[in-house]
């Protein structure tokens, strides 16, 4: 009876431990290259078995509004792939003499979105592997817009020197001179003459013409001669 009893306590001593080594060698996880891309982006998602297998197989559902399926490889070599439904991919494969470990998807994104999730189901693998880890989450975002900076003038304008600014030209005309006396300036001809070396013809108070004043100066003079004979006579 006690060995009996024995026997049965070591079968079920092993049992537990044949249960406890499937727990931790029969697993799968799934995982993307990246939580957060932009739109355009590559992004990958990973199917990784703990431990290699000669076959596999998995089924992959994803969000076709927010990314585009590309492609699909393993380490076993050659998959049967099946992607012609969009929003699942479906692949398996097999090695007689290889083993494979993971298997990796290849996406592009397409659209914003907060959350794509990625579900893995349907694993099959020849040491009958199960999934710990069935979805994975991606957001696509819009690419942030680098700043730009102000481009630069091709020709500047430059602020003047002193030296670009012209001066005035204060020569006395060649034909000019200047009296000693009083200053005014008279031209060769002894003309009083402005600034500018031009002749003065009106009177520089009354701006009277100088030809006006002589010829009334003429007039009375003639008069008076006119008066002084008749008071002669």
């Amino acid at each position: 009876m006690k060995m009996r009893n024995k026997i049965f306590g070591i079968l079920i001593t092993l049992v537990i431990m044949i249960g406890v080594m499937a727990s931790q060698v029969n697993a799968a996880d799934i995982s993307a290259s990246a939580q957060e891309v932009n739109v355009g982006d590559t992004v990958t998602v990973t199917v990784k078995l703990d431990q290699p297998t000669q076959s596999i197989g998995v089924d992959l559902t994803y969000d076709a509004n927010s990314f585009e399926y590309k492609s699909v490889s393993s380490d076993i070599g050659t998959l049967t792939e099946n992607a012609k439904n969009p929003g699942v991919v479906k692949v398996a494969g097999s090695n007689a003499t290889g083993t494979a470990s993971y298997i990796t998807f290849t996406f592009v994104a397409k659209a914003n979105t907060d959350a794509a999730d990625f579900v893995a189901s349907n694993l099959f693998t020849h040491e009958s592997e199960s999934l710990n880890t069935t979805t994975t989450t991606v957001a696509v975002v819009e690419k942030a817009e680098e700043p730009t900076t102000p481009e630069e003038p091709e020709n500047p304008t430059q602020p003047e020197t002193p030296g670009d600014v012209e001066t005035p030209n204060t020569d006395t005309p060649a034909d000019t001179t200047v009296s000693e006396n009083n200053g005014d300036k008279t031209n060769t001809q002894a003309q009083k003459v402005d600034e500018n070396g031009n002749v003065i013809t009106k009177l520089p108070q009354t701006g009277t013409s100088v030809i006006a004043v002589a010829g009334v100066v003429a007039a009375v003079a003639v008069v008076a001669v006119v008066a002084i004979r008749k008071l002669r006579k």
